[in-house]
Formats: structure tokens, sequence, C-alpha cells
């Protein structure tokens, strides 16, 4: 019977040690994600439950934190506004939950996600929300109980890499615009805004269209909004839908008022709470979806995203929409809308490259060059390796079915001009297995760093992306390559 004892204390003793080490790294060692992109999450739940009075919040993703100056917005409505948009990875849901308990008599609260069906779901990023709360883990109460499990099930994942970061005291913060420095006080991208403009190649991001359809709801997020609605609405406050911007570029041709309207009046009919900026006949007026339609010229590395031009004219829709509920009008609105900055050109004639004999491609009218598919020798090759140029022009995207028809393709380079891959790039190249990426600076520089996010449609679950092992943590902890950090390998 001693013996058994020994072994059973000796069990819990194996096991629990582990915990204890791991526990102490993640727990009592210094945040490592503080610098990060994600690292702002901390300050913007402290600014939310510090603000005392009534408020007006508004919920969304990072077309918030580019898009709403929350100081301007304060000091033209009179009311202190709280920028509650940070990252559309950590989801919509957790950003409603972390204002529960903030929520007070007279507060206004605005809910605007971007236009996809991620955002409008009940979509929760478990290990997002790790690096959100390392270095105030106190801020876990505010998290949603039926989320506990996938915070419990991405633990380890978490601790393994806070080590390592601790460890070998890597820098993680990032370059270029996407790190918590960026932020102002009041939880806006103010700072670093080094290349001001519209840096997507074609002006829009056209592997996120954006058509105004409510098939991108999820009936889980609207029973969800509803009962979030009685509940703020128990605390005296009350709740709007809104829009977040939306880059003209991206629409259908064929997209009308009536459409937008319609949309508004699906809204309306699925959530217990009205649009802004729409009246109670129904007519769309400033400040509602249709006011925030804005040319491409004023978005900076996304539909969603806005230069600091864009952002005065979001603030100003915004105030527009909102004036009304805190006994202003439009007369009272007094910011002056900028223009849309000028993109520099690009006068660089680029020479022949000898690999572009194994695509095809597309030229846009503004000179924008894509890769659009395989020729009949490209699909033959099992290793191919994208162009630089093509007659004269540097090669700037990967379209969608761009590999179709490679079945006999196993391993890529995306050479360091591509800016830009997009949804289901890979379709169709069943048997690819490595995917090298050259460039050095697409984790760090705002315009080499865009993918999609559903990049991944149609590629094989062991396909494996390869980075120059020197800014692999920089890929990882990525903005745009986050979502994928599973599949990324240094090399």
């Amino acid at each position: 019977m001693k013996k058994s004892w020994i072994r059973f204390i000796a069990f819990l003793l194996a096991f629990a040690l582990p915990v204890f080490a791991v526990s102490t790294v993640v727990f009592l060692t210094p945040s490592r994600f503080e610098e990060t992109f994600l690292g702002e999450f901390e300050k913007k739940v402290d600014r939310l439950y510090e603000t005392e009075g009534e408020k007006i919040v508004i919920i969304g993703g990072s077309s918030l934190a580019f898009g709403l100056d929350a100081k301007l917005l304060s000091e033209t409505l009179g009311k202190p506004v709280i920028n509650f948009g940070l990252y559309a990875t950590l989801g919509t849901k957790v950003m409603m939950d972390y204002t529960k308990d903030a929520i007070g008599e007279g507060d206004i609260i605005v809910i605007a996600p971007e236009m996809n069906e991620q955002t409008w779901s009940t979509y929760f990023n478990a290990e997002a929300m790790w690096q959100a709360l390392d270095g105030n883990f106190s801020d876990f109460r505010h998290i949603d109980s039926d989320n506990y499990p996938a915070m419990l099930g991405s633990f380890w994942k978490f601790a393994a890499s806070k080590a390592k970061y601790f460890k070998q005291e890597l820098d993680i913060s990032g370059l270029g615009i996407y790190k918590a420095s960026s932020f102002d006080e009041y939880g806006y991208i103010a700072n670093n805004r080094d290349k001001d403009y519209n840096i997507m190649a074609g002006g829009f991001d056209s592997g996120k269209p954006i058509t105004f359809s409510t098939d991108m709801i999820s009936p889980e997020f609207v029973d969800y909004v509803n009962e979030y609605v009685k509940y703020a609405e128990k605390k005296g406050a009350k709740v709007y839908l809104a829009s977040c911007p939306i880059n003209e570029s991206a629409l259908p041709l064929d997209v009308s008022m009536e459409d937008i309207e319609a949309y508004c009046t699906a809204l309306e009919e699925l959530f217990d709470c009205p649009v802004l900026g729409r009246a109670e006949d129904g007519v769309l007026e400033e400040g509602s979806p249709a006011y925030m339609i804005y040319p491409s010229g004023y978005f900076f590395d996304s539909n969603f995203h806005l230069n600091s031009a864009g952002a005065v004219l979001h603030t100003k829709q915004f105030a527009l929409g909102l004036a009304p509920l805190v006994g202003k009008t439009a007369d009272d609105i007094q910011i002056e809308e900028p223009e849309a900055p000028e993109i520099p050109e690009d006068d660089t004639v680029y020479e022949y490259d000898e690999n572009e004999v194994y695509f095809t491609f597309n030229v846009s009218s503004d000179g924008v060059v894509s890769i659009t598919g395989l020729s009949e020798l490209g699909k033959a090759q099992t290793t191919l390796c994208t162009p630089v140029a093509y007659e004269g022009k540097k090669v700037s995207l990967i379209a969608p079915n761009a590999f179709n028809g490679g079945s006999s393709l196993v391993e890529l380079t995306i050479t360091d001009n591509i800016l830009k891959i997009q949804n289901g790039a890979f379709r169709g190249a069943d048997s690819l297995k490595k995917i090298h990426v050259l460039s050095e600076t697409c984790a760090t520089e705002p315009e080499d760093n865009d993918v999609a996010m559903r990049m991944l449609e149609g590629l094989s679950k062991d396909c494996r992306f390869y980075v120059p092992s020197a800014v692999l943590d920089s890929y990882k902890n990525n903005y745009f390559w986050f979502v994928y950090a599973d599949y990324i390998l240094g090399e």
C-alpha cells in the first residue's frame, strides 16, 4: 500500500511540476506581446472601464483602429467616445463580451463589423486572445465562459511561444504600422503612417469583394447580438448597427442605392436594434452605410483600412450619424473633409524574366500585373518560380486559381515582388508541398505583406510555407500572416 501511495505522489509531482513551470513562464515573466499590434488591447480595455459617465462605445475590428479618430469624434460630439476595435482575428463577439461590464445608463453602443463572414459570426481566436491578454491576465474575467475550453486548449501553445521569445529575448514588435506604438491614447492608429496613401496594387483588394448581402451573417451571431441588445437596454443603454468603411472600387459594378437600402432593411429585420443614420421612414441619411462608401484613394492596405485622410472622412460620417442621438444637428459637425492623398508613380522598367513563359497574366488599366494561370508548359512542371516582370512591368499579384491545372507541381518559389496572394490561389495544385516565400520585408513592410484570409483553399493539408529564418517570428506575428502561423517554417 505504501508503495502505491509513493507511486501516486510521484505521478502527481510529474504532472504538477511541468504545469507549475509553464504557468510560471506565462504569468510571472514580463509580457512579450505588449509591443505588438495585439498589445494595444489592454489599453483599449483600460480606457473603456476608466471612462466615467455617459459614453459612446464603437465596437468592431481593425477598420476602427485605422479609421476612427476617437479624440476628434469626442471633441465634435461633446461626449467621450471609445474606439473599441482592434483585430478581426479576435472576433466581434469577444469585443462585445468585453464591453458588457462597462455598460452604463445613457451609453450609446455601435456595432460596426467588417463586411465578411468571420466578423458577422461568433468566431473566437483563443491564441490571439492569449497574446492580447499577455501582461494583464486579470482581464481574463471578461471572457465568455463558452470560450474557456478554447482558451485552455491553446494555453500550451501560447506558453511555448512566450517561453521561446522570453528565453531568446526576441523582438517581435515588428516594423511599419502594425505595432502598439502606432496607436494614440484614444486607440486610433495615428502614428507610424510613413506611407500614408493607398498601397494596394490596383487600389483595392480584389480577393475580398464587398457585397450587401445578409448571407454572410450567421444565425448564431444574430441570436448573440439580440441577447446583447436586451442586456444593454436593461442597463439603460442603446445599441445600433453601423457600417465599416467600404472601398468603392471593391463593390460590384451593378450595386445600387436600392440594394443598400434593402440590406439595411434586412439588418433591422434580423437584429433588435436600428441601423445608425437610418430614418424612421427607412430612408438612408448621412452616417448610414451608403455614406460610408469612399473612393479608393482614401484607403490604405485593405478594403477596410483607411489612410489618415480617409479616417477623418469616416470620423465625420460617424459624427453625422451620431449627432441626432446626442442632441446635435449636421450643422454642428464642423469637420473639414480632406483630399485623398496622391499615390507616387513607379517609373521603373523591369527586365525580361525567363520564368514568365510558365504563366499567364493580366495587366489592368492602371498597369497592375497579376498571375492568372499556368501556361501549358507551366502545367507540366514539378517546380516553379514566380516571375519578377512581364512586358517590362513588375508582377504584383497572384490571382485566385492561378495554379489550377498544376497537378504535377510539388515546389514553388514566390519572389519578393509579389505583394498579394489571393483566396484560392493554389486551387488545383494538389501535389504542392513546399512554398518558399523569399521576401524578408513581407512581415514588416505594410505594402509587402497582404495575403488573403482564405489563401489555403485548395492546398494540401501537409503543404508548408518556408520563409527566411531571420524573419520567421515576424511572419508568425504579422497582422496578415498570423492566421497561417502553424503552416510557416524557417529556412
